[in-house]
């Protein structure tokens, strides 16, 4: 039996891309890239060698802040929220997820009750901007599975 809330639900569509909308900590991070590059190119005692050391540990931390640096499409329907990232991409259902620890700018959808530091089996969704919509439907479509999976 489904509920009027999740038939209203329509699929909901958008793009986060926190190097837009926080230019400053996109400075900031630039900078500490960049910053790093240099260090490991000056611990090389070869010229050439380390210029392709500096530059690689550079691509090395861009690419694993990716989800900062280029923009992430999210997907939010009844049935779950799909993320597409610049590297890979997730989808969780809803009736997977206990947690949801956020605040106005992000969260993180959780297959675990408990937090710790080796919790990588969710997914972190930034709402750009969109937080008072996008923070309760998520709410009450955890809360509607949690319904349907107790009954």
């Amino acid at each position: 039996m489904e509920t009027a809330a999740s038939e209203s639900i329509e699929t909901i569509e958008w793009t986060a891309h926190p190097l837009r909308e926080f230019p400053r900590r996109a400075i900031l991070a630039s900078l500490v890239i960049l910053a790093c590059g240099l260090l490991v190119a000056m611990a090389v005692p070869d010229v050439t060698a380390g210029v392709l050391a500096g530059g690689g540990a550079m691509i090395f931390l861009f690419f694993m802040s990716n989800r900062f640096f280029l923009p992430s499409r999210y997907r939010l329907d009844q049935h779950g929220i799909a993320v597409r990232y610049p590297v890979g991409s997730r989808s969780l259902r809803w009736k997977d997820l206990r947690r949801f620890p956020h605040d106005q700018s992000g969260g993180y959808l959780s297959t675990r009750t408990r937090g710790g530091m080796f919790d990588s089996r969710g997914i972190s969704v930034f709402f750009a901007g969109r937080g008072e919509e996008i923070i309760p439907l998520i709410k009450g479509l955890m809360a509607e599975s949690d319904r349907e999976g107790a009954s």
